[in-house]
């Protein structure tokens, strides 16, 4: 052992593997991603400070009371999508920790599911439309999620 390298050790950081990077973006790329995922109760875009937990519990208590409130939402969206692929490409381009990978990765799904529940929330979505249309999603994930795999398979040939 040379001197210092023991102090070394100790200091350097673990970086993500390759590995661990693609499971990370295989994950994320998934339409369910989201799924049973946390919500940021505050994001900072562009600057601006957004409430999205304060907003969603507000829309799902009172629902969408008025005109400026929707367009409000219809704003936010795209932001928070923009956001979260923002977050996707440095998980995929960047030299990252394990621990600012799995912040990147966490935000961005929360981010996702802020979107789905705000679209939700626009749309009025639930029921039986709500559950047709889950199954729908769900059946088509499926088939991208297979092709995916067979993709993957043919690459590590």
């Amino acid at each position: 052992m040379l001197p210092g390298e023991r102090n070394r050790k100790e200091t350097d950081v673990e970086y993500i593997s390759t590995q661990e990077r693609n499971k990370l973006l295989w994950s994320l790329r998934s339409d369910f991603a989201w799924a049973g995922k946390k919500i940021p109760e505050n994001i900072e875009i562009d600057g601006e400070e957004y409430k999205l937990g304060d907003l969603i519990r507000e829309l799902g208590e009172k629902g969408i009371i008025n005109s400026n409130k929707v367009a409000e939402v219809r704003a936010i969206i795209p932001k928070l999508k923009e956001k979260a692929e923002a977050n996707e490409e440095l998980l995929e381009t960047e030299e990252l920790t394990k621990t600012e990978a799995e912040a990147l990765y966490e935000e961005a799904t929360g981010l996702l599911r802020a979107v789905m529940e705000l679209t939700d929330r626009l749309e009025g979505k639930g029921g039986e439309k709500g559950a047709d249309e889950f199954r729908k999603m769900l059946n088509t994930q499926r088939l991208i999620d297979e092709k995916r795999w067979q993709e993957l398979i043919k690459s590590l040939k």
